[in-house]
């Protein structure tokens, strides 16, 4: 169906910006005028002053989406000429036209504000001297990060974690236990055995206590006197004691007690459980590596059959002898896909020699002297690309053989959690291997460059090995670990300025988000309404250097049809992306502030810092208008700056991990709340 509506949008530093529809149209052009006539009972642009030529819409229409934003040049408008109609034709000679409704565009600025708050105050705006910002961006609700559902391979890596420490000291209890310890778990004493087996029953119950609400931890104080309380019957009275930790309203010491027959006789396969969970993370990034190894050979196979294609002379109809293509779309589907191209990951296998490998029930692979830096406020393994990088792993068994291993093959890889992605892979051969002591792996510079910064990584081990009845086993061990360079961001402060407001749309109109706009009313209608529950999230990016804001989605009840009032009601969902990059231009003229530099920045730009500062609001919005009012509502973002301790590398360690640190403190600036304009321009 042909159309030709005309919606005012906003305005940039150059362009007045609207949202056309012309339907079927796909042909436009615009009249700009000073004042308006009605002819035939349409009213039309009338004291031309500009006309342009007719031009030819971009969009396609997609499944009855045919709006397009437009921007017209600001000198086409002045204080009397600024009237502009929109014609539309579906062709450029005139065929079947359509025109608009004429607007008004507000000229000198935006038009008035109508918020029902506090009017924004100009001493509240930042004065910027500073180089313009990116273009917005569109992103879709799926790319913005919002809260997500803990996936399997996170549930068990915690319990994994969680559960490691307690499982080695029942399988080894003298490794942590000094000189004095005993040689092996059926030497250890009742009361030792007790301990181990409460914590490793309260590491378990913690890994999944979020999703068990009868848990509780230690948190309350007792500061009672009487000894009636029980938690004030431990100790002498008058001293603070910690309440002693309950599930399911049992005394965890006495469901130790109770559950440790049936705890014991299942020590045996925590190194199986441990090594199960370990491999179904490689088993999926397996599986990860083969799907895109299959969708590049499909990839490949269609670029073939395509250059064939085209390869062919222009003629009416190509000669093709059907058996001969038939015959090459077989030999395609045989052949191997060739070398995938850079940044395609390929499949590894787990198997040499197609020999399945089973388990080990009796060795935990480990990860030893570690050091742990505080990063993004939790402690983590930080690493460097320096010259190299060396890793100690334990193979922990209950009582060491007294000859070593003949031989073993040790592989590492470096994983990308998020993406499933296979970054690194490296293998060792190694002989003589003596359990319950560290082994030494090395790795140089140029095999690390490719690993990307700041990003969170997990690191797995692998080890095979063939007994003398020739049967295969393997264990899996895992850590934690993120590539930084000079700094980095060891935690987030609090607020340390007050509150500003980005109120020249001019300069900050990439953090402006027009979330709704009134409709365009028919001839039934003369008042519009509008009432919803709007949802509005805003996250940080770390990849990005433009900030994003994603469509407004609508949960509308029904409209009533014989009212003269077109109501808009239900719920609103909208949101904004604000890219790190841009939000440290904001710095420039703050309080004196200068934008980090490239190093510091590149530190804050991290997934996890950008994780820890999503927001939303929920406001009930209202407005209304008359027909020849324009109604729009804006969000914009308001920020603090707050107090971030970025942590400088002074040494590593001879393994190569982050060791002393100096610490510096910088202000960044990050939303607190967001600011809705509800605006309307009288277009009479």
């Amino acid at each position: 169906m042909a159309l030709a509506i005309l919606q005012w949008e906003s305005a940039d530093s150059q362009n007045y910006r609207f949202m056309i529809d012309i339907g079927t149209n796909t042909w436009y052009r615009f009249k700009i005028g000073r004042q308006t006539i009605d002819r035939a009972g349409i009213k039309w642009v009338d004291g031309i002053s500009r006309e342009t030529p007719f031009q030819q819409k971009k969009k396609l229409t997609f499944l009855g989406d045919s709006q397009e934003e437009i921007g017209i040049p600001k000198k086409y408008f002045d204080s009397e000429n600024c009237y502009i109609q929109l014609l539309s034709a579906k062709d450029k000679n005139g065929t079947s036209p359509a025109v608009s409704d004429v607007i008004r565009v507000p000229i000198g600025g935006l038009p008035r504000v109508n918020t029902g708050h506090r009017n924004i105050s100009s001493s509240a705006s930042i004065d910027m001297q500073t180089t313009g910002f990116n273009p917005l961006r569109n992103i879709s609700h799926e790319q913005q990060y919002l809260s997500q559902q803990a996936s399997i391979e996170d549930i068990l890596g915690g319990l994994v974690r969680a559960v490691l420490p307690a499982a080695i000291s029942l399988l080894n209890p003298s490794a942590n236990a000094g000189n004095n310890a005993p040689a092996s778990g059926a030497n250890a004493s009742p009361q030792s055995t007790t301990n181990m087996l409460t914590g490793l029953l309260g590491a378990i119950m913690q890994a999944i206590g979020p999703a068990i609400p009868g848990l509780t931890k230690q948190q309350s104080v007792s500061t009672a006197q009487s000894v009636d309380n029980r938690f004030g019957s431990y100790g002498s009275a008058g001293n603070n004691q910690f309440s002693r930790p309950f599930i399911f309203g049992i005394d965890d010491a006495l469901l130790a007690s109770l559950a440790g027959p049936l705890i014991q006789q299942g020590v045996q396969l925590l190194p199986q459980l441990i090594n199960a969970a370990n491999q179904h993370k490689l088993q999926t990034l397996q599986a990860n590596n083969q799907l895109m190894t299959t969708l590049a050979g499909d990839v490949q196979k269609r670029l073939m059959l395509q250059q064939l294609l085209q390869n062919q002379q222009p003629a009416a109809a190509p000669n093709v002898d059907p058996a001969i293509l038939a015959q090459l779309i077989a030999q395609l589907q045989n052949a191997q896909p060739a070398a995938a191209p850079a940044g395609v990951a390929t499949a590894h296998s787990l198997m040499q020699n197609n020999t399945a490998y089973t388990l080990s029930n009796g060795v935990i692979l480990t990860f030893e002297s570690l050091k742990l830096s505080s990063y993004n406020g939790k402690e983590q393994l930080l690493l460097q690309q320096a010259d190299k990088l060396s890793f100690n792993v334990k193979l922990n068994v209950s009582q060491a053989p007294k000859s070593p291993l003949p031989k073993a093959i040790f592989t590492f890889y470096f994983k990308d959690p998020v993406s499933r992605q296979l970054l690194l892979e490296k293998t060792f051969k190694m002989k003589d291997i003596q359990a319950n002591t560290p082994l030494h792996f090395e790795f140089m510079k140029s095999e690390l460059l490719s690993l990307p910064l700041y990003k969170d990584l997990e690191i797995f081990a692998e080890v095979r090995w063939r007994t003398s009845s020739g049967k295969e086993y393997k264990a899996i061990g895992n850590t934690p670990a993120i590539f930084v360079q000079n700094y980095f961001v060891q935690q987030q402060g609090v607020a340390v300025s007050s509150e500003k407001e980005l109120t020249d749309m001019q300069v900050y109109r990439s953090f402006w988000n027009k979330i709704w706009q009134s409709p365009s009313l028919g001839k039934s209608k003369s008042l519009w309404e509008l009432n919803v529950d709007a949802r509005y999230t805003v996250s940080l990016s770390a990849d990005h250097t433009a900030n994003g804001i994603t469509d407004t989605k609508m949960s509308l009840d029904a409209k009533d049809a014989e009212s003269l009032t077109d109501t808009t009601s239900g719920r609103m969902k909208a949101g904004i992306e604000l890219s790190i990059t841009e939000l440290n231009k904001l710095l420039d003229g703050w309080d004196g502030n200068k934008p980090l530099d490239d190093e510091q920045l590149s530190a804050v730009k991290n997934a996890g810092f950008a994780k820890s500062n999503v927001s939303e609001m929920i406001y009930n919005i209202k407005m209304k208008g008359r027909t020849y009012e324009q109604g729009m509502v804006w969000v914009v973002p308001v920020f603090k700056l707050f107090e971030i301790t970025l942590g400088k590398v002074s040494s590593l360690t001879p393994d190569g991990y982050v060791n002393e640190i100096s610490s510096t403190k910088v202000k960044f600036p990050l939303p607190v709340s967001g600011r809705i304009l509800g605006i309307k321009s009288n277009n009479q």
